[in-house]
């Protein structure tokens, strides 16, 4: 059966806009490479409207359009390696329609390597030009009327080796090439050419030294006004050496027809090579500008931002991009650029003007963006939409693409204005501000200041002149000496500042001030802000210490202070006392009631074990109870939430208590699930909303960096009428960011969770894996307030920095996400669950992703990949998976990797369709360095996991696990007892590669293993002494009983068969590219078939596909996949001649099954493929899964 590919999830490494008309507007489409495929979104709906394969094997590094903005009516080049097509308009409309699904016929092969491409704005007749990897330059024209192409070589006047290269068109005949090569120069380079009469000319105009390392990007900038008031380009690079420089090209507007500004001069290449001192003069007058250190790693590319219409009289404002390694892009701005006028300038001995920088000009910092996961950005595309304005498109290695709008100078112009920094979010808006705003406020600028204390003068009284001595003795009249002295000043009005914040509105804010004060946002146009007024003879009562919270759905706050008074406003009664609790108030927290229509205002005091529950109807405003409950000792509440009725409080210890107000004071007796644990404050609770059909459950956050979902159910006890509550844990995993975990909410069906990581606040969509906003606050210490605004998937955040108020509104997530991604670094691992609907992959990120595949329609566009959930808890590579069936309703996923981590993950339905899996346990028999790797384990259980839930009993596994030092270890494992400890063994100093436990009906269990001498060896899981019984506190020794030797070196990839009761078919693929197959019956290997040249690099993955016995001839038909460093996959088919001995089923002769080669075998795009899977689908389908860094799916 022939291979089908499916499905890509790859890193994306290229993008290009292209604005296709549609009637007096422009439709965004964004070309995506992603493989050997096109694929084509539309911006505005998110939605993937096309796709098509460009090449037959090769990755598509980059799409080209006609144009800056790509108008829609040109020539598109795509290219990648040595491959490259040129398509039209009309073949782009035949994708879109469906009508072209390949474009593999119009493929092209270029004579070397294909850095960069520029497409003729001028005319489409123009063509394009190719830059190569020898700095060659290459002129394609499409032929009239037919899909040929002219490919034309023009001169070059260098053949350094590149890294990178960049091209601008400058007229219809010439065009300006900027060359970084290996060894740290950047060349700039002009070719002129004709059509017509095929005459040209090229010449280096630049060579720029100064960085220390390769040159991975340069960029020309399109042409903008200098400081001199004179059109020019600058030239952006990139290097090794992390830093980003600014080059000066304006000479080449001094004197177009001189010689060349350089003489070819020879000198050494490489790193430390002599550079000509005039080379060396010239860089160093041209390099404008040098920044690093943004960046945690390498940086890949770089790209200018300019006004889409640069002004005709004053210079150009210019902000750069780097895109790096560290998946982030940061935006910088050109500072101090300026330049001696001419008149003073001199000519050096090259004929160029000597440039006064006076200063030097800086690159600033100005904003960050992380869209990304794992490393690496591969790609970008910059469309201007609007004179300050562009919207960005990054893809990163984890396959996704982001898209977001960026500012010249990193805010909108118009965004300090008053009349939206005092207004909130307001109807009159056509759209709900598609752009963040944010503004810094002081207190003197919100309410008038405090007026300073009345001065008291004291009655005068005469007196007789008082003589005192002066410092010599002589007498001296006090009111002299009086003069002397300084005058006293005024008193200074007091020193007011923010206190706490409260919301009483989606992104309305209420504050107190430490003189006590009430202030609240309005939304008057005339007085945004009011201060409020507390009721008579209560006016100090806030004054140094004040605590509040609010409930922005009422519009109402609760504020109380040291002398245990309790406040409530509300918009028409404003402030009025709700309670008097006699002691200081420690902490408000409001619990909403919807079944009841009720508030519940919690109050804690400080040091008292008693808290006050003040139920409130927020109809009427009016309080309905105050009730007295009792915490559980040294129990200090964080947090409160209510679900099916009951009370769920939070502690700063990370423990619980849960509460029925109906049923009395006291807390109720609950049995909560050991896996839950907090090591920090739990910092809120919530209720899961009933939508999701899972009543009961809540959702807990903490500031240890983690969130579980838990489930509290009642449990009626036989010998009591009390119920008891039973609290079992779905979920609890870590997140991306923290520890410092505030809070969560919920977006519709999104999880949605904020909190601080070092100084930056972020908000976090966990259900869809990506951030929303990010906020550079100061970190966690101060007093902030925050608001999700679901109807847009916005937030609000005010907070104190520096004294002042800042507040941020964001009425959308910071990026719109295309495409969504997956790990961003290498896929280690995979495993497929037993009832085959769920794909667990581990990387190099140390995340663990579980995922399900949707093949429920064979044409079907989109992401067929949708990850449930990840789990982050390894701080080591994660070398193995494996699942193991627990119950009908719950899968245990076993992970192992470096740092000799082991843990059992328990998954199951969450909430909302998702998945949930908890750490039910972790091994913790480890080596006294704990610096052994897992390299690999198996599982097997030893019941069937079904009667043992119907029974009532506990699932038992049994465990083998081969780690780094050529040990093996054998575990029992049961839920409540853990782990327990068995056998070990010794191999010999070869690696164990693979392992595989080999239980069979009449010979018992063995262990199979794989190792770096290319030799299979099969184990004893017992010693054999007769003393065994009589130790024990001693484990079994494991022995190696066979071994046969299959491949030349490492065996680095194998799968099992079963055949019949006793016996095994083993597939193996080895570091020495071979391909083997034995067969193991008892403890005998007995027959072996081996494809030397299988693949043109290692085999790294295997797994079978299918097999199928025909009983006339006693004969069996299996077929295998492999998977290669040479990026191919493969289909093996053999014969198995079966015979039975004595009512023995056995295996007599091994087979090659003769095939066609172009049905056998396709090519993956996945590069560094690490292995590969195999499931079955919906439809009966086999897939094949290839994974390394990305993911393929292929029907086999």
């Amino acid at each position: 059966m022939a291979i089908q590919h499916v499905y890509t999830l790859d890193p994306i490494t290229a993008l290009a806009y292209y604005c296709q008309a549609e009637g007096i507007e422009q439709n965004e489409l964004l070309l995506v490479g992603e493989g050997a495929f096109l694929k084509i979104y539309e911006v505005k709906s998110s939605k993937l409207i096309a796709q098509c394969r460009v090449f037959n094997s090769q990755t598509v590094h980059g799409i080209a359009v006609q144009g800056d903005q790509g108008p829609g009516d040109g020539l598109i080049s795509i290219w990648g390696g040595r491959s490259f097509t040129i398509l039209d308009d009309v073949d782009l409309k035949n994708i879109i329609s469906g009508d072209k699904t390949s474009l593999v016929s119009n493929e092209k092969v270029a004579p070397d390597w294909l850095l960069a491409c520029a497409i003729s704005p001028f005319d489409a007749s123009g063509g394009c030009i190719f830059i190569t990897a020898h700095s060659v330059a290459l002129h394609v024209l499409p032929l009239d009327g037919s899909k040929q192409l002219s490919v034309r070589r023009l001169s070059s006047p260098s053949r350094s080796i590149l890294y990178s290269a960049n091209i601008v068109w400058t007229s219809e005949s010439s065009i300006m090439v900027a060359a970084g090569t290996v060894f740290g120069e950047i060349e700039i380079i002009a070719l002129k050419m004709s059509i017509s009469d095929s005459t040209e000319s090229s010449e280096i105009l630049f060579t720029f030294t100064g960085h220390e390392g390769s040159i991975f990007e340069v960029q020309i900038s399109p042409e903008i006004r200098g400081p001199d008031g004179q059109l020019t380009r600058l030239l952006a690079s990139c290097s090794d050496d992390r830093t980003i420089r600014l080059w000066d090209l304006s000479p080449l507007n001094s004197n177009p027809t001189d010689p060349p500004l350089t003489k070819r001069l020879l000198k050494d290449t490489g790193f430390g090579g002599v550079v000509p001192d005039s080379q060396g003069m010239l860089s160093e007058k041209l390099c404008i500008a040098t920044a690093m250190g943004e960046h945690a790693s390498r940086i890949w590319q770089v790209k200018f931002i300019t006004p889409k219409k640069p002004e005709s009289e004053s210079a150009t404002p210019v902000n750069v991009l780097s895109f790096g390694e560290d998946s982030t892009v940061q935006q910088w701005s050109l500072d101090g650029w300026s330049k001696a006028s001419s008149d003073s300038a001199t000519q050096d001995g090259l004929g160029l003007e000597k440039l006064t920088l006076k200063p030097k000009a800086t690159l600033t910092h100005i904003k960050e963006f992380s869209h990304h996961t794992g490393k690496h950005i591969w790609s970008s595309s910059l469309l201007a939409t609007g004179q300050s304005q562009s919207r960005l498109a990054t893809g990163g290695a984890d396959g996704a693409v982001s898209v977001f709008d960026i500012f010249l100078g990193g805010q909108k112009a118009d965004q300090e204005s008053e009349q939206v920094a005092h207004g909130s979010l307001a109807d009159e808006l056509p759209e709900p501000h598609r752009y963040p705003r944010s503004w810094i406020k002081s207190l003197d600028d919100l309410v008038e200041p405090l007026p300073p204390p009345a001065i008291v003068e004291e009655p005068v009284v005469e007196q007789a002149p008082v003589v005192t001595e002066s410092k010599d003795g002589s007498p001296e009249d006090a009111e002299k000496s009086k003069k002397k002295k300084k005058k006293k000043k005024p008193p200074a009005a007091p020193k007011d500042s923010f206190n706490k914040y409260a919301l009483v509105g989606p992104n309305k804010v209420l504050f107190t001030t430490n003189s006590g004060r009430v202030v609240v946002q309005s939304t008057a146009p005339t007085d945004p802000w009011l201060e409020l007024s507390l009721p008579a003879g209560s006016e100090a009562d806030l004054k140094s210490y004040s605590v509040v919270t609010g409930i922005p759905e009422h519009g109402i706050a609760i504020l109380a202070g040291a002398n245990g008074k309790v406040y409530m406003h509300s918009p028409s009664r404003g402030i009025e006392q709700i309670a008097d609790l006699k002691h200081k108030v420690a902490g408000l927290f409001c619990i909403s009631r919807p079944s009841q229509d009720t508030l519940l205002v919690l109050a804690t005091l400080l040091g008292n074990s008693e808290a006050s529950v003040i139920t409130l109807r927020p109809a009427s405003l009016e309080k309905v109870d105050v009730q007295i409950i009792h915490l559980p000792p040294a129990f200090v509440v964080t947090s409160a939430g209510e679900v099916y009725d009951l009370i769920i409080l939070g502690s700063r210890n990370g423990k619980i208590a849960l509460y029925n107000l109906d049923a009395g004071a006291n807390e109720l007796i609950v049995a909560i699930d050991e896996s839950f644990k907090c090591h920090d404050a739990i910092t809120s609770v919530i209720r899961v909303p009933e939508s999701f059909e899972k009543p009961g459950h809540f959702i807990v956050t903490a500031r240890d960096g983690t969130y579980a979902i838990l489930s509290a159910v009642v449990n009626p006890l036989n010998d009591d009428d009390e119920a008891l509550i039973v609290v079992v844990l779905v979920h609890q995993t870590s997140l991306p960011f923290g520890p410092m975990i505030e809070g969560a909410s919920f977006c519709g069906t999104s999880l949605i969770v904020h909190g601080f990581r070092s100084k930056t606040f972020i908000v976090w969509n966990e259900t869809e894996q990506r951030e929303i906003c990010r906020v550079d606050c100061g970190g966690a210490h101060r007093s902030y307030v925050y608001s999700l605004l679901p109807q847009y998937g916005g937030t609000y955040f005010a907070y104190t920095k520096a004294s002042k108020l800042h507040i941020h509104e964001q009425y959308h997530p910071s990026h719109n996400v295309l495409k969504p991604g997956g790990h961003g670094r290498e896929i280690k691992t995979c495993a497929i669950s037993p009832d085959q609907l769920f794909i667990a992959t581990a990387a190099e990120d140390t995340n663990i992703r579980i995922w399900e595949y949707d093949d429920d329609h064979d044409e079907i566009l989109g992401d067929r990949l949708q990850c449930h959930t990840t789990l982050r808890k390894h701080s080591a590579g994660v070398q193995h998976l494996q699942w193991a069936p627990y119950s009908d309703k719950i899968h245990y996923l076993f992970s192992g990797g470096g740092c000799e981590e082991f843990y059992v993950w328990a998954v199951l339905r969450a909430p909302g369709g998702a998945l949930g899996a908890v750490c039910e346990a972790t091994l913790d028999d480890l080596s006294e360095d704990r610096d052994l790797r897992i390299m690999g384990f198996d599982i097997n259980a030893m019941s069937n996991p079904v009667e043992v839930n119907l029974a009532k009993t506990e699932s038992m596994y049994l465990i083998v696990i081969a780690f780094s030092d050529s040990t093996i270890r054998g575990y029992w494992y049961t839920k409540a007892e853990g782990f327990e400890k068995f056998g070990e063994g010794r191999y010999t100093s070869s690696c164990i590669t693979q392992i595989k436990l080999m239980v069979t009906a009449d010979s018992g269990s063995h262990i199979l293993t794989g190792s770096t001498d290319g030799h299979l060896a099969l184990w004893t899981l017992g010693g054999d002494s007769e003393d065994d019984d009589d130790d024990e506190g001693e484990v079994a020794k494991f022995s190696v009983t066979k071994r046969i030797k299959v491949h030349q070196s490492a065996i680095l990839s194998f799968d099992t068969l079963t055949i019949g009761p006793d016996g095994f078919i083993i597939a193996t693929g080895g570091d020495d590219n071979a391909v083997s197959l034995s067969y193991l019956y008892g403890d005998e290997f007995s027959l072996r078939l081996t494809v030397p040249s299988a693949h043109a690099a290692a085999v790294s993955g295997l797994g079978f596909v299918a097999h199928s016995h025909d009983s006339t001839t006693q004969t069996g038909t299996f077929r295998f996949c492999t998977v290669g460093g040479d990026q191919k996959v493969k289909n093996w088919e053999f014969k198995a001649v079966v015979e039975q001995e004595q009512g023995e089923f056995k295996l007599s002769e091994l087979v090659w099954q003769e095939a066609g080669v172009g049905d056998m075998r396709t090519t993956t795009n996945v590069p560094d493929a690490a292995g590969l899977a195999v499931f079955g689908g919906q439809c009966g389908h086999m897939h094949c899964l290839v994974y390394g860094n990305g993911m393929e799916v292929f029907d086999a």
